[in-house]
């Protein structure tokens, strides 16, 4: 298991990107209402424990691929952390609802961030998200339309802080594969890498 996030979190704040669709894509608003508690209380971490309110879901046809609930951020929260910590380059595969992107460029940080680089192979994904989170960074945020199993930063540059976060659903079969092909594709340009899976997994294990 991961160690404790350093005091470096900025406060969650819920996803202002409009609804919208291109292509397969969906941005979609969605309401939670209240709810009874289960019998017995909920027994998963208090992360993930139902939350009312109005959220936003990115879709690509049936299948929910993020939202902006509280779980899906603080699952997050070390690669937030760690990038606030550090500072410099950061590189982000997986453009989803740019939560982290926000979480890491919105507020002032105690290590400055110089800029983050974020690898999105959908162009509909980008159309959707993008221009929304370039208004707000400017320079400091580059969007690549890329593969994130095949891209390459040019020259020599490296990112103090890699963040993975591609897949849909964190237990799926191919999953454990394809986070040994990225952390191996990724390794020489790469101070430390992380992976929205394992954070997701050692959080909902943490009773």
């Amino acid at each position: 298991m991961q160690p404790a996030a350093p005091p470096a979190l900025p406060d969650y704040v819920a996803c202002q990107l409009p609804a919208g669709a291109r292509g397969d894509w969906t941005l979609v608003k969605v309401r939670l209402p209240e709810r009874a508690e289960p019998p017995g209380g909920d027994p998963r971490p208090e992360a993930f424990r139902f939350r009312p309110g109005s959220y936003t879901e990115l879709r690509r046809g049936g299948i929910t691929f993020m939202t902006d609930l509280y779980d899906e951020w603080w699952t997050q929260r070390h690669a937030i952390a760690r990038a606030r910590t550090v500072g410099g380059r950061v590189l982000i595969t997986g453009l989803g609802l740019g939560m982290v992107v926000e979480a890491i460029l919105a507020s002032p940080a105690p290590a400055e961030v110089t800029s983050v680089t974020v690898i999105e192979q959908s162009p509909d994904v980008i159309e959707l998200v993008a221009p929304h989170l370039l208004d707000r960074f400017g320079e400091r945020l580059a969007i690549v339309q890329a593969d994130a199993f095949t891209w390459e930063p040019a020259g020599s540059a490296r990112f103090e802080t890699v963040w993975h976060d591609i897949w849909p659903d964190p237990d799926a079969a191919c999953v454990d594969a394809e986070m040994a092909q990225l952390r191996e594709h990724h390794a020489s340009w790469s101070d430390w890498q992380g992976f929205w899976p394992l954070d997701y997994r050692d959080a909902l294990s943490a009773r």
